[in-house]
Protein backbone atom coordinates (compact mmCIF):
# COMPACT_ATOMS: atom_id res chain seq x y z
CA UNK A 1 0.00 0.00 0.00
CA UNK A 2 2.71 2.61 1.05
CA UNK A 3 4.76 1.39 -2.37
CA UNK A 4 1.95 2.54 -4.42
CA UNK A 5 1.33 5.54 -2.89
CA UNK A 6 5.09 6.52 -3.00
CA UNK A 7 5.02 5.12 -6.63
CA UNK A 8 1.78 7.54 -7.20
CA UNK A 9 3.47 10.47 -5.72
CA UNK A 10 7.02 10.29 -7.73
CA UNK A 11 4.42 9.48 -11.16
CA UNK A 12 2.69 12.98 -10.16
CA UNK A 13 6.07 14.29 -9.19
CA UNK A 14 7.18 13.32 -12.59
CA UNK A 15 4.06 14.49 -14.77
CA UNK A 16 4.51 18.10 -12.92
CA UNK A 17 8.01 18.71 -13.88
CA UNK A 18 7.26 17.71 -17.78
CA UNK A 19 4.58 19.90 -17.41
CA UNK A 20 6.11 22.73 -15.85
CA UNK A 21 9.24 22.74 -18.58
CA UNK A 22 6.58 22.21 -21.43
CA UNK A 23 4.94 25.41 -20.03
CA UNK A 24 8.65 27.52 -19.77
CA UNK A 25 9.48 26.08 -23.25
CA UNK A 26 6.10 27.14 -25.51
CA UNK A 27 4.45 29.44 -23.24
CA UNK A 28 6.78 31.46 -21.64
CA UNK A 29 9.25 33.34 -23.54
CA UNK A 30 11.98 33.79 -20.48
CA UNK A 31 15.72 32.43 -21.40
CA UNK A 32 18.55 33.47 -19.62
CA UNK A 33 19.71 35.08 -22.51
CA UNK A 34 16.60 35.98 -24.07
CA UNK A 35 17.82 39.51 -23.97
CA UNK A 36 21.18 39.09 -25.51
CA UNK A 37 19.76 37.05 -28.23
CA UNK A 38 16.67 40.06 -28.89
CA UNK A 39 19.34 42.72 -28.93
CA UNK A 40 21.67 40.61 -31.78
CA UNK A 41 18.84 40.00 -33.93
CA UNK A 42 17.32 43.74 -33.66
CA UNK A 43 20.83 45.03 -34.82
CA UNK A 44 22.09 42.69 -37.11
CA UNK A 45 21.05 44.10 -40.36
CA UNK A 46 20.05 41.26 -43.01
CA UNK A 47 21.60 43.15 -46.23
CA UNK A 48 24.63 45.15 -46.57
CA UNK A 49 24.07 49.26 -45.88
CA UNK A 50 26.00 52.07 -47.94
CA UNK A 51 28.57 53.17 -45.72
CA UNK A 52 28.95 56.66 -47.71
CA UNK A 53 26.09 59.39 -48.82
CA UNK A 54 26.07 58.79 -52.44
CA UNK A 55 25.39 54.45 -52.47
CA UNK A 56 23.10 55.54 -49.87
CA UNK A 57 21.46 58.02 -51.80
CA UNK A 58 21.39 55.42 -55.34
CA UNK A 59 19.39 53.28 -53.18
CA UNK A 60 17.02 55.23 -52.28
CA UNK A 61 18.24 55.63 -48.27
CA UNK A 62 18.41 58.30 -46.03
CA UNK A 63 21.23 59.77 -44.82
CA UNK A 64 21.27 61.62 -41.59
CA UNK A 65 22.43 60.70 -37.81
CA UNK A 66 20.83 58.54 -36.20
CA UNK A 67 20.29 57.44 -32.52
CA UNK A 68 23.18 58.64 -30.46
CA UNK A 69 26.39 58.34 -32.39
CA UNK A 70 27.79 61.47 -33.69
CA UNK A 71 28.06 60.65 -37.23
CA UNK A 72 26.06 60.48 -39.76
CA UNK A 73 24.94 56.97 -41.85
CA UNK A 74 22.58 55.37 -44.43
CA UNK A 75 19.11 54.21 -43.29
CA UNK A 76 17.11 52.48 -46.21
CA UNK A 77 13.75 52.00 -46.10
CA UNK A 78 11.82 48.62 -46.48
CA UNK A 79 9.40 47.48 -48.69
CA UNK A 80 7.45 45.08 -46.26
CA UNK A 81 6.62 48.44 -43.84
CA UNK A 82 3.36 47.53 -42.11
CA UNK A 83 3.03 44.04 -42.45
CA UNK A 84 1.95 42.03 -39.51
CA UNK A 85 4.20 39.69 -38.22
CA UNK A 86 5.71 38.10 -34.84
CA UNK A 87 9.23 38.04 -35.21
CA UNK A 88 12.07 39.93 -36.74
CA UNK A 89 13.06 37.29 -39.23
CA UNK A 90 9.52 38.00 -41.67
CA UNK A 91 10.37 41.89 -41.77
CA UNK A 92 13.33 43.40 -43.90
CA UNK A 93 13.97 45.28 -40.72
CA UNK A 94 12.69 44.59 -37.36
CA UNK A 95 8.97 43.33 -35.77
CA UNK A 96 8.20 46.08 -33.70
CA UNK A 97 4.63 45.78 -31.26
CA UNK A 98 2.72 49.16 -30.69
CA UNK A 99 2.57 49.48 -26.70
CA UNK A 100 1.17 51.92 -24.58
CA UNK A 101 2.93 53.97 -22.57
CA UNK A 102 2.15 51.68 -19.36
CA UNK A 103 3.16 48.95 -20.99
CA UNK A 104 6.27 50.56 -22.43
CA UNK A 105 7.59 51.59 -18.93
CA UNK A 106 6.54 47.39 -17.45
CA UNK A 107 8.12 46.04 -20.65
CA UNK A 108 11.55 48.02 -19.66
CA UNK A 109 11.28 46.58 -16.02
CA UNK A 110 11.15 43.14 -17.86
CA UNK A 111 7.85 41.93 -18.82
CA UNK A 112 6.73 40.19 -21.83
CA UNK A 113 3.22 40.76 -23.50
CA UNK A 114 2.01 38.19 -25.78
CA UNK A 115 1.55 39.94 -29.16
CA UNK A 116 1.87 40.62 -32.69
CA UNK A 117 3.46 43.71 -34.37
CA UNK A 118 4.49 45.31 -37.68
CA UNK A 119 7.53 45.36 -39.97
CA UNK A 120 9.31 48.32 -39.43
CA UNK A 121 9.65 51.01 -42.04
CA UNK A 122 13.60 51.37 -41.78
CA UNK A 123 16.03 49.20 -41.30
CA UNK A 124 17.45 51.03 -38.45
CA UNK A 125 14.91 51.39 -35.64
CA UNK A 126 16.60 53.31 -32.75
CA UNK A 127 15.20 54.40 -28.95
CA UNK A 128 13.11 52.16 -26.45
CA UNK A 129 11.02 50.17 -28.53
CA UNK A 130 9.22 46.82 -28.11
CA UNK A 131 10.53 44.23 -30.31
CA UNK A 132 8.58 41.18 -30.51
CA UNK A 133 10.50 38.09 -30.48
CA UNK A 134 8.53 34.61 -31.22
CA UNK A 135 5.13 36.34 -30.56
CA UNK A 136 6.41 37.92 -27.54
CA UNK A 137 7.11 41.55 -27.14
CA UNK A 138 9.70 42.90 -24.70
CA UNK A 139 11.38 46.68 -24.65
CA UNK A 140 15.10 47.13 -25.83
CA UNK A 141 16.58 50.73 -26.24
CA UNK A 142 18.83 50.42 -28.78
CA UNK A 143 21.05 53.77 -29.70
Amino acid sequence: MIKKILLTIFAILILLIIAWRVDRTYFHPYLPNLSDMIRSIITTYKFTVPKNKADCETKGGAWKKIGLGPAEECNLSTTDGGKVCDNSDQCEGVCLAELSNDDLRKGMSGKFFRTNGRCSDWIKVVGCRAYVFRGWATVVCVD
